[in-house]
């Protein structure tokens, strides 16, 4: 029998791999694995919990330092910010839907969305990463739950997960809804 020494490196290889093969165990197959699961962008809107999906959040940032002020605006048009040289209006969330303004403090952060050719900042009470949901814990709201909900318009679906309930907000309905267009005082 010859040692490892005396076999050229790729036959040791080659011995090497068929022991490996012979001894391991194997990865499950592609069917055990493959869950359908949905993706979103976590964040909260006081002591709500939302998610919307991936693509429509184009980025997370923190509270601007600077605001550039907007004459005749609504108050929950909080200002204009610079981010990278792209002027982003920067919408209170909550406000805009509620009428009550969040409370900024360290975990505030921006959503930026795109809809539309628009870019816009929305100031949410804190972003909580990526979610991920089975497919199977969506929960179609109610039509009459859905007029008692306060997002109304923009929830129509929920996941539960752990006694948690996610609301799922559309942002694209939100760009294209008068309540937020219309910004003007």
């Amino acid at each position: 029998m010859t040692t490892a020494a005396h076999q050229a490196p790729f036959q040791w290889l080659q011995a090497l791999e068929q022991k490996f093969r012979a001894y391991g165990a194997g990865l499950p197959q592609q069917g055990e694995v493959e869950q359908s699961l949905w993706q979103g962008i976590g964040f909260r809107l006081q002591d709500t919990l939302m998610v919307s999906p991936l693509p429509e959040i184009k980025e997370v940032l923190y509270y601007p330092k600077i605001l550039a002020k907007v004459p005749g605006a609504k108050p929950w048009v909080l200002g204009i910010a610079n981010h990278q040289g792209i002027l982003i209006p920067v919408v209170d969330l909550n406000a805009c839907l509620e009428g009550s303004p969040l409370k900024r403090d360290g975990r505030s952060r921006l959503l930026i969305i795109e809809q539309a050719g628009v870019t816009s900042g929305l100031l949410v009470s804190e972003v909580l990463g990526i979610k991920y949901f089975p497919e199977e814990f969506r929960q179609t709201l109610d039509p009459q739950a859905e007029e008692q909900n306060k997002y109304s318009g923009f929830v129509k679906e929920q996941f539960e997960l752990n006694e948690q309930f996610w609301m799922v907000f559309d942002m694209h309905k939100l760009s294209e809804s008068r309540l937020f267009l219309d910004a003007a005082s």
